[in-house]
């Protein structure tokens, strides 16, 4: 495997088409924006690539195409690793690596044409609302979260807030600023909650949002992304993605408040395993019961 060289971006749009999730999505991004990471059996007309972002604990991955020699190659690495592919990658590192953890990663979606719709119903029920009430101050009748977009001048402050995968993505708060977008519920000098483009490509837009542990729980996040997600609608006419493991309760919660709602389901795999978590016995029955 070696670098990809500028001049693939051609030959990998030819075969690779418009991604359908966040896996290829991660990749169109990283060709867009000549990111590092890009890796392909042949630095010009690849047939097998992997997109590698390195993690808290472990290799992040994206693969497409033919799934040798890019397996043999990230298991060559050492290093536990998280891959994000086709299905048909599945059995392959499985035969090179032996045991894997399987898992999967859910897309989630909103139709523009749905979110063009809300918008003019909630302004015909504010319409309504002032009419009734001649005088009364223009509101919706829910609580709305003050949020703003971030600018350039806002690095300091986004740097305080996110957490370190955040620009993964992009590399630099100004490349994030420039070809992307992100809305905050400010807080003094730094945000209350972030919400802003993780990946993206010519038709879609994926989000990440992060609120600071204090103030979780307070509807912030479904602010801070609201907003994103209507600009991304309203004014960079694309589709926006919400990507998450089935099993992240609240961020389902969070996608479905939002509008959001399932249409893919992206299979990834894990070696080494995660060591299972130990099971303590149960007590006897009549034992008594304390906080530990």
């Amino acid at each position: 495997m070696v670098p990809l060289d500028p001049l693939a971006v051609r030959s990998l749009r030819s075969w690779l088409g418009e991604p359908p999730g966040p896996g290829l999505l991660a990749l169109h991004h990283a060709l867009a924006y000549q990111r590092p990471g890009l890796w392909g059996d042949h630095a010009r007309v690849p047939r097998s690539v992997v997109l590698v972002r390195e993690g808290d604990d472990q290799l992040e991955a994206f693969g497409a195409g033919e799934p040798e020699p890019a397996v043999a190659w990230l298991a060559g690495q050492g290093r536990a690793v998280c891959l994000v592919a086709p299905a048909a990658w599945r059995n392959v590192v499985g035969a090179r690596v032996g045991p894997i953890e399987q898992g999967a990663v859910e897309t989630w979606t909103i139709d523009p044409f749905d979110l063009t719709m809300a918008a003019m119903l909630e302004g015909a029920e504010l319409e309504g609302e002032l009419e009734a009430e001649p005088g009364a101050v223009r509101r919706p009748r829910t609580s709305v979260v003050a949020t703003r977009r971030l600018i350039a001048g806002d690095a300091a402050g986004f740097a305080a807030t996110a957490p370190p995968w955040a620009l993964r993505g992009w590399g630099t708060f100004p490349a994030l600023i420039a070809f992307g977008a992100a809305f905050g519920v400010p807080h003094g000098n730094t945000f209350a909650a972030l919400a802003w483009i993780f990946d993206q490509s010519a038709g879609f837009d994926a989000i990440a949002v992060f609120t600071v542990p204090r103030y979780r729980r307070l509807g912030l996040a479904r602010g801070a992304a609201s907003a994103l997600v209507q600009h991304i609608a309203r004014h960079r006419r694309k589709i926006p993605l919400w990507s998450t493991p089935p099993d992240n309760e609240d961020s389902v919660a969070l996608a479905r408040s939002l509008g959001f709602s399932s249409q893919a389901t992206e299979a990834l795999v894990r070696w080494p395993p995660r060591p299972q978590p130990v099971v303590q016995p149960q007590a006897a029955e009549g034992a008594e019961e304390g906080n530990g």
